[in-house]
């Protein structure tokens, strides 16, 4: 067990320590150049920092990815976030589906300028990548969802300050995921199940007094050989939180495979011993550290309060635009008075001028703080019912008033072959093909909400498309002329359903036939459904495979010059090409 004291009020590390990191990559970059310090030494080095490289023809240029735990930023963070974004990358940046912020094509000369301009703001890049615990989520509603058994702010923020840095935590077989739910309906966006350690809020009674805990499920993940997480604890008291995680973090960093890493994540681990003697294993090495004197009340739980109320206010009525918003960005939270407010820009990019804009907006209307979703949203809360009009009007001057937050218009998608050397398809232009196919019909909102499409460039589900409704994973398809840009299309996912179940795979579709594939599923759905039907019970009662024959045309490639649109990617003028390499977002 370790102790970080001293971290920031808005951060979870250290100055000195940030400022250490920060000596340390200026050295190891100097030794890099030098030849002093070989390239997979660098590499590891730098990975183990939140630095990627980006494609093998984009040499000397990274991808940064800050640490966001559970999504909490300040507005002064937002506004540095922008100036970083305009000064050293692309003038963009990036909300992943683990509520990080990524910036892409930063010049590697420049990134220990980039980490010191991030520290000064209390924001760190340390261990968002490598074989360790990645950025652990946390409901954005937390604190204000009617829904909720209790805030699990504290808890995540206690966990993430615990594990950073931890002796525990710098050399795991493999990385490792972690979140945590305020309810088990998954309203808040989180999946308990996809995770290595997905923690549930709930209520216990015992000894006639209510007990906060956690269901705590082990053992999930996405990736090529998805696994749903069982529940390993169905109440674990609050108190147990850090020895449990240090138990399966123990458990896994001594049985997982560091032979191969395609089975060296958790979820090997308990396939590989059975429930029963994975859970026995967890609770003997957790009843050792608790024997060894870990405090049980190390859980600084001061912030878990309801939170003020205001008055009561009747929603102010507005123009169509405005009713339109409201239905689909914004949450009645359970303080009176008071709504949370998605801003949903397309598939999670964000301008430098935007996130100066929001610094200001999340000062005047929402405290001061933000928290980014899974859904590559921006959340504010505490915003006065009143203001929403006014909110609404000054997010439409920024190009961020869209609605759409919480319906299908709102898709997910990682940046793929624009950066990734893993990408194989350019997921990002069909996240924005598909956006604006969706807002072209505002009719579909409604009959949809809750239905959502996640797109990843390869595989392995950074955009989380095994547990979408409509998943697209990117692939090749080979035809006379060369190879076509494709994607795997599944149906069926159990994000917000009551279900954990990964989407079924109906066939493989040339990346410019994916809309069109997509619009007859969806009308089909929408002729066919019974009254009231929601997507996922219509696919539980007609089965996923049903819909192949709509699409069987589409997946055949014709033969000659007829096939020649289909061999150039999305958002791409030459003929494709896949040219994967060795990836580092999935290292």
């Amino acid at each position: 067990m370790r102790e970080n004291h001293d971290s920031t009020p808005w951060g979870i590390d250290t100055p000195r320590a940030l400022q250490d990191d920060i000596a340390g990559m200026r050295e190891a970059l100097t030794q890099f150049r030098n030849g002093a310090m070989s390239g997979e030494e660098f590499r590891r080095y730098r990975l183990h920092r939140g630095i990627y490289g980006q494609r093998a023809d984009q040499a000397d240029f990274c991808m940064v990815r800050v640490k966001v735990p559970y999504g909490e930023l300040t507005a002064h963070q937002l506004g540095r976030l922008g100036e970083i974004a305009g000064e050293f990358a692309d003038g963009l940046a990036h909300i992943t589906t683990r509520q990080d912020i990524q910036f892409h094509w930063v010049r590697l000369d420049v990134i220990p300028e980039v980490m010191e301009r991030l520290a000064e703001a209390g924001m760190t890049t340390r261990e968002a990548c490598g074989n360790t615990v990645r950025n652990i989520v946390g409901s954005p509603l937390a604190g204000v969802d009617p829904h909720e058994a209790f805030d699990v702010t504290p808890y995540a923020r206690t966990l993430a300050r615990h594990l950073l840095r931890n002796p525990l935590n710098q050399q795991l077989p493999r990385k490792f995921k972690i979140s945590f739910s305020g309810s088990s309906d998954e309203r808040d966006g989180i999946v308990p199940w996809i995770h290595d350690i997905g923690f549930v809020a709930t209520m216990k009674e015992i000894r006639g007094e209510e007990r906060k805990g956690f269901a705590a499920y082990a053992g999930g993940g996405l990736g090529a050989q998805p696994r749903v997480a069982e529940l390993f604890e169905e109440f674990m008291p609050v108190e147990y939180l850090i020895p449990t995680t240090e138990a399966l973090l123990k458990v896994f960093n001594e049985l997982g495979n560091r032979q191969n890493r395609n089975k060296a994540r958790m979820k090997y681990v308990v396939w590989k011993l059975g429930s029963s003697e994975f859970q026995r294993r967890v609770f003997e090495e957790r009843d050792r550290i608790i024997a060894e004197g870990f405090p049980l009340n190390a859980v600084d739980a001061s912030a878990d309060s309801p939170g003020e109320s205001g008055r009561d206010a009747d929603v102010p009525g507005g123009a169509g635009g405005f009713r339109d918003w409201f239905a689909t960005n914004t949450v009645r939270q359970k303080q009176r008075g008071f709504h949370a407010v998605y801003v949903n820009p397309v598939i999670g990019d964000v301008t430098a001028a935007q996130l100066l804009f929001l610094a200001h907006i999340t000062r005047r209307y929402a405290r001061g703080f933000v928290r980014t979703t899974p859904q590559q949203d921006l959340l504010l809360r505490w915003v006065p019912t009143t203001d929403l009009p006014d909110l609404h009007r000054e997010l439409e001057t920024a190009g961020l008033g869209q609605s759409g937050a919480r319906d299908i218009a709102n898709v997910t998608a990682c940046p793929g072959a624009d950066t990734c050397n893993l990408g194989i398809t350019h997921s990002r232009a069909l996240g924005g093909e598909l956006t604006r196919l969706f807002h072209d019909h505002p009719e579909w909102a409604g009959l949809l909400r809750d239905l959502r499409v996640k797109i990843s460039g390869c595989p392995n589900s950074c955009g989380q498309h095994h547990v979408a409704s409509i998943g697209l994973h990117g692939a090749t398809k080979h035809a006379p002329g060369g190879q076509i840009p494709s994607y795997l299309l599944t149906l069926g996912g159990g994000l917000n359903t009551g279900r954990s179940a990964f989407g079924e795979t109906i066939g493989r579709l040339p990346a410019r036939r994916v809309t069109e594939g997509i619009v007859r599923i969806l009308k089909q759905f929408l002729s066919d459904r019974r009254e009231g039907e929601v997507f996922p019970d219509y696919i539980d009662r007609v089965g996923a495979r049903s819909f192949r024959f709509l699409i069987a045309d589409l997946t055949e490639i014709p033969a000659g010059h007829g096939s020649a649109d289909l061999l150039v990617d999305l958002g791409e003028s030459t003929q494709f090409q896949s040219t994967t390499g060795e990836g580092e977002c999935a290292s």
